[in-house]
């Protein structure tokens, strides 16, 4: 009975859940609700009524929330839209798409938004990302030139590799559709699970020659048997 009650009241309610996947978002972003508000091109009421009155009955639709997610880079995710009765496929809007399933979602019509599955990228080993933090997953709309690839995907850049210029946190979007070549900016896995995001120098018998510093100097050779995964980072939204 004593078991019963206490998980009754770890149960998070919907208004629960959706106020710390915002309060997470204000720290993760260090910014206030007004501003977060703007961004999102919301008005600021929205957010500090929510915020400042737990007690109030309301509760933002999946499509204010989603503007929110737009504006901060961060994904709705699955738990607030397990909380709002709403599945992955929904949020999704994917082609074949139900009717129903996109009102639900807070689309009442017009072109469909295109969204990107948001992976978690870790510059730690596989060994030790559990301990380091929660996972945060779900999806993100892809900006135009990724609309129609269906291996884009979008992911956090895990460290300050590239200091000032590019800090960790930045929302980025990675693309497999073609294979990377010298020149571009690459996110490597290797087999440790460990996430890098580097410039890709050049490619041979050897290897990736990798740098993290612009102009390129200082390069490392990364082995293929080395490498788990590897992604053209296409586009960069700094933080």
């Amino acid at each position: 009975m004593n078991v019963a009650l206490e998980k009754m009241k770890k149960t998070q309610t919907p208004k629960q859940v959706v106020i710390e996947w915002i309060t997470y978002i204000l720290d993760r972003r260090r910014i206030n609700a007004t501003e977060l508000a703007r961004k999102a091109e919301l008005a600021p009421s929205t957010l500090l009524r929510l915020l400042n009155n737990p007690e109030h009955p309301f509760v933002p639709t999946l499509k204010t929330l989603q503007k929110v997610a737009n504006a901060a880079g961060i994904p709705i995710t699955k738990k607030v839209m397990g909380a709002l009765n709403v599945d992955d496929g929904e949020n999704v809007i994917e082609l074949g798409t139900t009717e129903k399933a996109m009102r639900r979602a807070g689309y009442s019509g017009g072109a469909r938004p295109a969204q990107v599955e948001f992976k978690h990228v870790s510059a730690l080993p596989a060994s030790l990302q559990a301990a380091a933090g929660s996972k945060k997953d779900g999806y993100v709309s892809a900006p135009p030139q990724l609309e129609d690839d269906e291996t884009a995907f979008a992911f956090h850049m895990p460290d300050d590799t590239f200091g000032d210029w590019l800090k960790a946190g930045s929302l980025m979007f990675g693309t497999k559709r073609r294979d990377p070549i010298a020149g571009d900016m690459v996110l490597v896995t290797g087999k440790d699970g460990k996430s890098r995001v580097r410039l890709l120098t050049s490619i041979d018998e050897k290897g990736l020659k990798l740098t993290k510093e612009m102009p390129a100097k200082n390069e490392e050779t990364f082995k293929f048997d080395d490498i788990q995964d590897i992604a053209i980072v296409a586009v960069i939204v700094r933080v």
